[in-house]
């Protein structure tokens, strides 16, 4: 008898230790994709389906399968825009790094260089959740931006903004607030402000986490789980009010010094994003 209480002893004793040593275990490590129902005031809650994600868990370059640098244009926020590792990469620790400086580049003599990514070509979702967890710097002239652009551009006719955009999350200089927003033909005006936005407190020294949920008939936002601004369709409008009913792609950047955030103070810089991980679901 004493021989198999000890026995038992034993036996608990390796059983609480290995339960110590998952649970350390489970702590350290970057926590993997589940499948989360959002917040809803149904009795019916709706489940999602993980159906593409990058978790940056990469050295180096970004992985091509799935993004493409984001070229320079006339836009304001690409005016900046650098396809070089050293403003979009991978850093080995779980993120990648979005960066923006006045770095000198020989043969590119602009004020300076920024980074950015897109799935265009690559990866476009119709309806579903798109969930984005990252950090990033402040500083006058800053402006990262998680947001998403119809693919093709022509799916609704008319140009931007009739073809839409969604601003999963904007931030502006040394600004406490983020901002998000829906661009089309009835909400913005002349200057192209939309009148379907909002803004919203967040952690300004760590990571948060900016959540789309996109049905057929309205797009809701949050910010760090808290549902913040609902768009909702309008049933008797037409499609110019809710021209998101196409696919659309993702773009992440880290951009400044034009439009929005005006001029860069150089004392900021160099201003930085990083993305833990981009993670899309569909509803099943």
């Amino acid at each position: 008898m004493r021989k198999q209480f000890f026995n038992r002893v034993i036996v608990i004793a390796l059983f609480i230790v290995c339960i110590s040593s998952i649970a350390c275990t489970k702590a350290s490590v970057k926590s993997a994709p589940t499948t989360p129902a959002p917040a809803s005031s149904s009795s019916s809650t709706p489940t999602y389906q993980l159906v593409w994600s990058d978790e940056f868990s990469g050295t180096g370059a970004f992985d091509s399968t799935k993004w493409a640098f984001c070229p320079r244009g006339t836009a304001a926020w690409t005016k900046y825009l650098t396809s070089s590792p050293a403003y979009a990469s991978q850093d080995g620790g779980g993120n990648l790094v979005l960066k923006m400086d006045n770095a000198t580049i020989p043969g590119d003599p602009v004020a300076y260089h920024s980074g950015g990514i897109q799935s265009q070509g690559k990866f476009s979702i119709t309806y579903g959740k798109v969930e984005v967890r990252a950090k990033f710097s402040q500083g006058q002239g800053s402006w990262p931006a998680i947001w998403m652009m119809p693919e093709p551009a022509t799916a609704h006719p008319g140009g931007w903004p009739t073809c839409g955009e969604i601003d999963i999350m904007e931030h502006v200089d040394n600004t406490s607030v983020v901002n998000g927003t829906v661009h089309n033909s009835v909400t913005d005006n002349a200057n192209g402000a939309s009148s379907a936005t909002f803004s919203t407190s967040y952690n300004t020294t760590d990571y948060n986490i900016y959540d789309l949920v996109w049905t057929p008939t309205d797009i809701t936002f949050y910010v760090n789980n808290v549902p913040e601004y609902t768009y909702s369709k309008v049933a008797s409008a037409g499609w110019q009010q809710y021209p998101y009913d196409v696919p659309f792609y993702i773009i992440l950047n880290m951009s400044g010094g034009a439009g929005w955030p005006g001029a860069i103070t150089n004392t900021d810089l160099p201003f930085t994003m990083q993305v833990d991980y981009v993670r899309v679901y569909q509803l099943k």
